[in-house]
């Protein structure tokens, strides 16, 4: 038997990346998923790939921006999958640009609309779990930039730092409903669909404690665990799975050797 035997699962920006491994993983342990995206032929390879391996799997394009999102969503798990237990909000949008340059169109599009759908679609699918009296899950990807700076990264940041937070709060009002609310904080992640330069992403792997980067294919086992009734002891966490960089993101770890006070 699958961790997630006989669950529905919403999957938000599940056609590439972090989403696509997770969709699949999911699938795996036995929960029926819904692919969301705004790419068909990208939503219909996932579907696909889930459907050939055994697995359940329908697709629904939707831009999570627009205020009726959440209802064509949960809408369409009730039609196909007959409700919801699980949401991992996964899709986000962001636009690496200097504090400096940042202009209001673009702050609103990457923190305040980013948020705003996360914050609704939650909203809309605990109730439909309340009203249905279902015990549910509710995964939000947050990132470790929520816990310090990066350059050229002021909104993802703040965005993101929001949504731990969130998931706190969220985990206050829905625990006695038997919701769980809980995020997982991956670190730089390489997926399949990567597109930074080599050398960066080496400074990324540099600033960790493990010899190789992080992969979408390590970030989707602790979303799995989330989902599960295995976690079914915490709420309100951010798990980070980062390779170990937020504990010991120090320049010491650029060095062969400790740095030493004498």
């Amino acid at each position: 038997m699958g961790r997630l035997d006989g669950k529905a699962a919403l999957i938000t920006g599940s056609s590439s990346g972090i989403g696509y491994e997770t969709a699949k993983l999911f699938a795996a342990e036995g929960a029926s998923v819904m692919v969301t995206g705004r790419d068909q032929d990208r939503c219909e390879k996932v579907v696909r790939e889930i459907r050939e391996n055994g697995g359940r799997a329908e697709y629904i394009l939707c831009d999570l921006y627009r205020e009726d999102a959440p209802d064509i969503l949960l809408e369409e798990m009730e039609t196909v999958f007959g409700g919801l237990d699980i949401l991992v909000n996964n899709a986000a949008w962001w636009k690496g640009q200097p504090f400096l340059e940042t202009n209001r169109t673009d702050f609103r599009r990457g923190f305040s609309e980013y948020l705003e759908s996360v914050y609704f679609l939650s909203q809309s699918a605990a109730r439909k779990m309340i009203d249905k009296k279902k015990k549910g899950k509710i995964v939000h990807i947050a990132s470790t930039a929520a816990y310090y700076g990066e350059r050229g990264m002021s909104v993802y940041c703040a965005a993101k730092a929001a949504l731990v937070n969130l998931t706190r709060a969220m985990a206050l009002e829905l625990g006695p409903h038997e919701i769980y609310v809980n995020a997982v904080a991956p670190g730089t992640t390489v997926t399949n669909n990567e597109r930074r330069p080599a050398h960066v992403l080496e400074s990324f792997r540099l600033m960790g404690a493990l010899p190789e980067l992080n992969t979408a294919e390590k970030i989707a086992p602790a979303v799995v665990f989330l989902a599960s009734e295995e976690s079914d002891g915490i709420t309100g966490e951010t798990l980070a799975v980062d390779g170990g960089c937020v504990q010991i993101r120090m320049p010491e770890k650029l060095y062969e050797a400790p740095i030493t006070l004498e």
